[in-house]
């Protein structure tokens, strides 16, 4: 990618996107999440999606709005009324961080644990058992 001659191009429309984003969500207009992880090779999934919450504070949200805009939010855009928080009565898919994402939104790359459904399904080696 670095000796791709539109690489200013794709810098530009980055830029673009981020004053969009930050523009639309200051009138109202609902965000939600998504990478289009693994539409292309450079969108890795399971790394995409921390470079978008990275993106998403760079445009100027809050870590937390980020985190929203891809939990609750999402959730709710799909209609999906089953998950997207933790509730009584709705899935529990989460994961576990070392840090708070809230200080720094790159620490939603420090995983501890994933839960799936209300069951561990990772985590350090020492302690996960299927």
């Amino acid at each position: 990618m670095q000796t791709n001659p539109k690489v200013p191009i794709f810098k530009q429309a980055v830029a673009t996107n981020e004053q969009n984003l930050k523009t639309l969500y200051e009138a109202g207009v609902k965000i939600g999440f998504g990478t289009d992880s693994g539409a292309i090779p450079l969108r890795i999934p399971g790394f995409a999606e921390h470079r978008e919450l990275q993106l998403m504070v760079q445009s100027g949200l809050s870590p937390l709005q980020a985190l929203t805009c891809a939990t609750g939010r999402a959730a709710e855009l799909l209609g999906l009324t089953d998950r997207g928080e933790l509730r009584p009565g709705k899935l529990a898919d989460f994961v576990i961080l070392t840090a708070n994402p809230l200080e720094d939104i790159s620490n939603t790359e420090k995983i501890d644990a994933v839960w799936y459904r209300g069951r561990k399904t990772n985590g350090p080696i020492e302690s996960f058992s299927p």
